[in-house]
C-alpha cells in the first residue's frame, strides 16, 4: 500500500508536464535542416527551435536538426527546392510567394497572432489620430504596404494631402524628424528608438481591425505530403521549446545569445517579451501557442486582395494546414511522446 501511494504522488508531481502518450517504437534519425528567415534573434519561432535544440527535444523526436540562418532571403528558395525543409514567415509573405510565384510553402504553426508591423509616432507628436497623418511626412520602407493603404481608408484620409515618402530601413530618420511617421516593427525598432532617447506612441493595424497574422512556422508541400510523421515530430519539439521559452524567458536568452552574438541582450529581451505578448490570445489559452485558425487567413488573402499586395487569389488550403498543430494539443496542453 505505501508503494502504490508513492507511485501515486510520483504521477501528480508531473501532471504540469506536457502530456505524455504511450511510448512508440524507436524510430531512426532524420537529418532536417531549419533555416530561420532572418539574422540570429529573439524571433519567437527562432527561439523556439534554439531551445528545443539545447533541450535535446529535437533528438528525443529522432531528429538530427541543423540551425542556419538567412541573410538575404535565400531560405524561400532553399524550402521551395527541399534543400531545407522548415523555415520562417509572416502569414502575408507566405501567400505572396504562393500567389506570385507558386512557392510550395505551406504555414504549420501560427507563432505571432498579432500584425508584426506598426506605425510609430514620437511620443511628443501632435499627431493623435490617423486623421493627424494628412499634412504629415509618412515614411515607407520599400514599398507602400497595405496595412498602410488599409489605415488611409480606416482613417478616412484623403491621400492626397499625405506626404509619402521612402525612406529605407534606418529608424533614425524619425528621431531627426525627417518623417513625422515610420513603419516599424512592433518588436524591434521602438526600443531601438527609445535607446536613442526618442520614445514613441505606436499605431499598431490589428486594433483598427486590419486581419494581421504574424510569423509562423513553415515547411513545403513535399514535407506535408511524403514526410507528414517528420513535420509532426519537428513541430512538437520546436512547440515544446517555445512553451520552455516562455516560462523561463532568462535562460531562452541565454541561448539566444549563444547564436546572436554581439546583439544587446536587454534589446533581444525586449524582442522577445514583445513576440510572446502578440503570440497569446484566446485562441491559444484554449488550443495551444502556434493554434492556427482558417478563418483568418481567409480573411488576411481578402485584405491583400483588395489593396493589391497579392495579384492573384491563393487556395488557403495549399498556404495553410492546422491538421499537425491540433494533432500535437489535447485541451491546450502539448502531447509528448
Amino acid at each position: 500500500m505505501r508503494l502504490v501511494t508513492i507511485l501515486a504522488l510520483v504521477v501528480a508531481a508531473g501532471c504540469n508536464a506536457p502530456a505524455a502518450a504511450p511510448s512508440a517504437s524507436p524510430v531512426p534519425i532524420e537529418k532536417v535542416t531549419f533555416i530561420a528567415g532572418f539574422k540570429p534573434q529573439a524571433d519567437l519561432p527562432f527561439v523556439a527551435v534554439y531551445m528545443a535544440q539545447a533541450k535535446g527535444y529535437f533528438r528525443d523526436q529522432s531528429l538530427e536538426v541543423e540551425i542556419q540562418h538567412a541573410t538575404s532571403g535565400e531560405h524561400i528558395q532553399l524550402l521551395a527546392t527541399d534543400r531545407a525543409q522548415f523555415s520562417t514567415g509572416s502569414a502575408a509573405d507566405v501567400m505572396k510567394r504562393v500567389a506570385s510565384a507558386g512557392v510550395p510553402l505551406v504555414s504549420i504553426a501560427q507563432i505571432g497572432q498579432r500584425d508584426e508591423q506598426s506605425f510609430a509616432v514620437r511620443a511628443d507628436s501632435p499627431i493623435r489620430t490617423l486623421k493627424d497623418w494628412e499634412g504629415r511626412l509618412v515614411g515607407y520602407k520599400t514599398t507602400v504596404s497595405a496595412d498602410y493603404l488599409a489605415l488611409v481608408a480606416i482613417g478616412g484620409l484623403d491621400r492626397a494631402k499625405v506626404r509619402e515618402v521612402a525612406v529605407g530601413f534606418d529608424p533614425r530618420v524619425l528621431a531627426d524628424g525627417r518623417v513625422d511617421v515610420y513603419p516599424v516593427f512592433t518588436a524591434n525598432e521602438p526600443d531601438t528608438l527609445a535607446r536613442l532617447g526618442i520614445p514613441v506612441r505606436l499605431f499598431d493595424p490589428t486594433t483598427y481591425g486590419v486581419p494581421g497574422l504574424g510569423l509562423t512556422l513553415m515547411t513545403n508541400q513535399q514535407m506535408v505530403q511524403t514526410k507528414p510523421e517528420v513535420v509532426t515530430r519537428f513541430l512538437r519539439a520546436a512547440l515544446r521549446g517555445l512553451a520552455d521559452a516562455i516560462a523561463n524567458r532568462d535562460a531562452a536568452i541565454d541561448e539566444v545569445m549563444k547564436y546572436a552574438t554581439g546583439e544587446d541582450r536587454a534589446h533581444q529581451r525586449y524582442m522577445l517579451d514583445t513576440e510572446i505578448d502578440a503570440a497569446q490570445t484566446d485562441l491559444t489559452r484554449a488550443n495551444g501557442i502556434g493554434a492556427m485558425d482558417r478563418s483568418r487567413y481567409v480573411a488576411l488573402r481578402d485584405f491583400l486582395l483588395q489593396y493589391n499586395a497579392i495579384a492573384k487569389s491563393v487556395d488557403i488550403d495549399l498556404v495553410f494546414t492546422d491538421r499537425f498543430v491540433k494533432d500535437l494539443y489535447k485541451d491546450g496542453r502539448l502531447i509528448w511522446r
